[in-house]
C-alpha cells in the first residue's frame, strides 16, 4: 500500500522559499521552520522529503543550477568554457555562491553529506564540462589525455575564488580561465 502521491507544488514552494531565504538571510540564517513558514508547507512535509536542512539547501542549489546554468555548444571549446564560466561566475555573485559556500562548509564536517553533494551537484556540473571536452576532442582541439584533470582546471580556481574572494569571479576572469584551460588542453 502506498501513501499519498507527492505534491509537486509543495516541492516547488520548498525550493523557491529556500532560495529566497538564503538570498535574504544567508545560508546560516535559514531554518526548516523559516522555510515552512515562507513556503506554506508543513515542517513534517519538508522533513519527509529532506532528512536535513543541508539536503534542502542541496536540492535548492541543484534545482537552481539545472535551471540557470548553460550547456553551451558553440563549436569552440574556448567559447563553450567562456559561456559556462561567465554564467557560473555571475550566479556565484548571487544566491548560488551563498549556498555553495555553506554546502562546502557542511561537506567538510560530514563525509556522508560530502558524498551527496558530489553526487547530486558537483558531478553533474563536471559532466557538462566533460561533454564539452569530448566534443572539442572530436574537433581536434584537445590532445591532453586526462579529461578529469582539465575539468579540475575549470572548477578548481572557481572554488578557490568563491571561498576566499568571490568578487574576483568576473567576466574577465572567466575569459582568462577559459584561455588557460584551452592552452592546457
Amino acid at each position: 500500500m502506498t501513501g499519498r502521491p507527492r505534491n509537486p507544488a509543495a516541492d516547488e514552494a520548498i525550493i523557491r522559499s529556500t532560495l529566497t531565504l538564503a538570498e535574504q538571510l544567508g545560508y546560516r540564517g535559514v531554518s526548516i521552520e523559516a522555510i515552512a513558514a515562507h513556503s506554506g508547507v508543513a515542517k513534517q512535509t519538508i522533513y519527509r522529503r529532506y532528512p536535513s536542512l543541508g539536503e534542502v539547501m542541496l536540492a535548492a542549489l541543484a534545482s537552481f543550477a539545472d535551471q540557470h546554468l548553460p550547456h553551451p555548444d558553440t563549436g569552440s571549446l574556448r567559447d563553450d568554457l567562456y559561456q559556462l564560466l561567465s554564467a557560473t561566475f555571475a550566479a556565484q555573485q548571487q544566491v548560488s555562491g551563498e549556498l555553495n559556500r555553506g554546502l562546502a562548509a557542511a561537506a567538510i564536517q560530514d563525509a556522508t553529506f560530502a558524498t551527496r553533494l558530489w553526487e547530486r551537484l558537483i558531478e553533474s556540473r563536471r559532466e557538462v564540462v566533460r561533454t564539452m571536452i569530448g566534443r572539442a576532442r572530436e574537433r581536434g582541439e584537445v590532445t591532453h589525455p586526462d579529461d578529469d584533470f582539465l575539468v579540475d582546471l575549470v572548477f578548481g580556481p572557481m572554488w578557490y575564488r568563491l571561498l576566499f574572494g568571490r568578487e574576483a569571479l568576473d567576466d574577465g576572469y572567466a575569459r582568462r580561465l577559459a584561455e588557460a584551460v584551452v592552452a592546457a588542453a
